[in-house]
């Protein structure tokens, strides 16, 4: 190890090409703590979106059960307006949990990139001046995701319960605006 190394310091080309891979063993490290952290910018903005969608229902649901314009006969009104916020609110969400795939994938993707690299500078530092420049480079092999890894994100269990659970609360408040309005009705329509 020592006689490599010693070689290491008589050959420029090796020495330099060690300063490159070093550069851009930091340049990944630095790449995958930004991805990293705009993964958890878009989670975090997933969860602000349901928190506004449950104050926009909130807000709906004091009108509904203060304002006594409404009768039964209007219950499609406040329910439609749940159902369109409730279709923007998932389609938003399948859109950021897409993103957030997409970015693990670049995160996984630049993992491989740095592997490669720090492995290339470990045979740099193993064989010294005798390791092949020409022939040792970081290589990385990446498959192209198939449509159906395309939109697996919607398959994992925490997105799915997500949607499930924005599902759910629609459904109940849909129920809660329907009961409200048509409490006072006798012969309800609806």
């Amino acid at each position: 190890m020592a006689e490599a190394a010693a070689l290491l310091n008589e050959s420029a080309a090796h020495d330099m090409q060690k300063e490159v891979w070093e550069t851009d063993q930091r340049s990944y490290e630095l790449l995958i703590a930004d991805q990293q952290d705009e993964c958890r910018s878009i989670r975090n903005g997933i969860y602000q979106v349901i928190g506004m969608y449950i104050m926009f229902h909130s807000v709906i649901f004091t009108a509904v059960a203060q304002n006594n314009l409404l009768n039964c006969a209007l219950s499609w009104c406040p329910v439609s307006l749940c159902a369109v916020v409730c279709l923007a609110t998932l389609l938003t969400v399948a859109e950021r949990f897409e993103s957030a795939q997409e970015l693990d994938m670049e995160v996984k993707e630049s993992n491989l990139r740095l592997s490669s690299v720090i492995k290339c500078m470990d045979d740099l530092d193993k064989h010294g001046a005798e390791l092949d420049l020409e022939t040792k480079q970081p290589q990385v092999i990446f498959h192209s995701p198939g449509f159906a890894a395309r939109i697996n994100f919607l398959l994992s269990f925490n997105n799915l319960l997500v949607i499930c659970i924005l599902t759910g609360f629609t459904a109940l408040v849909c129920w809660f605006y329907v009961r409200t309005l048509c409490e006072n009705c006798k012969p309800c329509p609806a």
